[in-house]
């Protein structure tokens, strides 16, 4: 209903391109009125029943609404999108970051389908370099490496790595959420916490994309529970506060959470 006119409409509502026209208009607007933004867009062409509009793109198969299919249409209008955004007045001031939360489907016999969670992240904008990063990252090391691309240094309560100032030698980490389950995967190894039984750990085998099990590493599994725990722990005892001294919680949290 906030849409005029949409190109086309699908079972999730309008398509990737009224989505991401829609967007760029925003961005356009809000840029002129010189007001400082952060937007999320979700595309939704790419999930299931894979509804998208005709001639848009050359379909990889038939019949058209496959995921194969989908995807395309959605990368389609990912780029019809960052074209206008490279001629607007925006493109300069902002940065970008398009990331997944996993592949085409989570599924497995794994207690955690470690090769799902493998996923694009990209950042783009206006002076940033292409280059390709290949530690084992995760999303909690976005937030952290855009404020530092923006210049922004400052004291906040995410636990994830600035990409940007991390050494090279740095092995990284993965963290990968799959219903009750949760795995830390470092290097090859991975631990996996289930609700009501003990941890395990597993060797990850990249070739076959299968956990090997092994003996409980206590370490890594006391990483884990860390990890896992942390961010409610930190919000139910309000442990970060402002420079105020007013916790985050009273200030902000309440209203983003779900």
């Amino acid at each position: 209903g906030d849409y005029k006119n949409p190109a086309f409409i699908a079972s999730w509502g309008v398509s990737d391109e009224d989505l991401l026209l829609r967007a760029d208009e925003e961005f356009s607007r809000m840029h002129k009125q010189g007001q400082p933004f952060f937007s999320l867009v979700f595309s939704s062409s790419n999930h299931d029943p894979f509804e998208f509009p005709d001639n848009r793109i050359e379909l990889y198969e038939q019949p058209q609404y496959t995921m194969h299919n989908a995807v395309k249409y959605a990368d389609y209008a990912v780029g019809e999108f960052f074209k206008k955004a490279k001629q607007s007045q925006y493109w300069q001031d902002t940065i970008f970051l398009l990331v997944a939360d996993h592949d085409s489907r989570v599924s497995g016999s794994d207690l955690v389908p470690v090769s799902r969670f493998r996923i694009p992240g990209l950042i783009l904008g206006e002076g940033i370099d292409a280059k390709r990063d290949s530690r084992v990252t995760s999303q909690i090391d976005m937030a952290p490496t855009l404020l530092s691309l923006m210049g922004i240094s400052d004291r906040y309560p995410m636990l994830g790595r600035d990409l940007t100032q991390v050494p090279s030698d740095w092995k990284g980490r993965a963290m990968m959420q799959y219903d009750k389950n949760f795995g830390l995967l470092e290097g090859n190894q991975v631990t996996i916490l289930q609700p009501e039984l003990p941890a395990e750990s597993f060797t990850y085998d990249f070739a076959s994309e299968h956990l090997i099990p092994k003996t409980l590493d206590e370490k890594q599994a006391e990483t884990a529970l860390g990890w896992a725990l942390w961010g409610s722990l930190a919000y139910n005892k309000m442990l970060f506060k402002t420079g105020d001294n007013t916790p985050v919680a009273d200030k902000n949290v309440k209203k983003v959470s779900r």
